[in-house]
């Protein structure tokens, strides 16, 4: 009968280190910066971006047989700040975009989102001659419901790194159906050939094409937009949110 207390315990040896080694290699692999990325959205999170935004107009592409004419219309560059908590889904953005096309002219950029009962709110800081803010909602529109979307169609691609860490880099391709909230009327495909997460899910590199699914008109666009992370933390800019909202707290 003593070998049973013996086998017992080979049992229990064998399945700690089952889930030992299962533990090890979840750690530190794209399953787990995937994982962890899916997680962000209940959590505060404040990211910087250096970024840069190509959009081009295709003249003359109505149909699928005739070749469009680009005109590209300049790069936009700048640095941006998205702040986000679950708490009423609040976001603040902020940064400074320069359009090298009209001269390198920046534009400060200030805005808030927030979930209010049934709706989308949303305000922004215009700082033409006198400084006003503009608020109005919208009907409610989850704002990372195509962040989810894109994580659950990511094939892996590769490692990378920033800042000396190893990212995890994928793949994705999602259309954006028009709703309620959107500012289109067409389907629009989010087309992201580069996605790089570090393994605690905070994207560190971006690449992204956006253009309509079909042809309309006589011109249409692609926009290609690049993120390469700047700095990150696990916290939310209160501060920002309600010197847009005019004193709203999340809550």
């Amino acid at each position: 009968m003593k070998i049973l207390p013996i086998i017992a315990a080979v049992i229990i040896i064998m399945a700690l280190g089952t889930a030992t080694y299962l533990l090890m290699i979840n750690q530190n692999s794209p399953t787990s910066a995937l994982m962890n990325a899916k997680k962000l959205v209940t959590k505060n999170v404040t990211v910087t971006y250096e970024i840069s935004i190509l959009p081009t107009l295709i003249m003359g592409n109505n149909a699928p047989s005739i070749p469009g004419i680009p005109f590209m219309m300049g790069w936009i560059n700048g640095l941006i700040t998205i702040s986000r908590t679950p708490l009423m889904d609040a976001t603040v953005i902020n940064g400074t975009l320069y359009f090298r096309h009209f001269g390198m002219v920046g534009i400060k950029l200030n805005a808030a989102l927030w979930r209010h009962d049934n709706s989308l709110c949303y305000a922004y800081k215009l700082g033409f001659m006198i400084p006003q803010t503009v608020t109005n909602c919208v009907p409610y529109t989850n704002i990372t419901s195509n962040f989810m979307t894109i994580l659950n169609e990511s094939r892996y691609v590769g490692k990378g790194s920033w800042d000396g860490e190893t990212t995890y880099c994928f793949t994705a391709s999602v259309t954006l159906m028009p709703t309620q909230a959107s500012s289109w009327n067409v389907p629009i495909i989010l087309n992201v050939t580069k996605m790089c997460l570090l393994d605690n899910g905070i994207p560190a590199n971006i690449t992204i094409y956006v253009y309509p699914a079909q042809y309309s008109g006589i011109a249409n666009f692609i926009i290609n937009a690049n993120f390469t992370l700047v700095s990150y933390s696990f916290t939310f800019n209160q501060y920002e949110f309600t010197q847009i909202t005019n004193g709203l707290l999340p809550g």
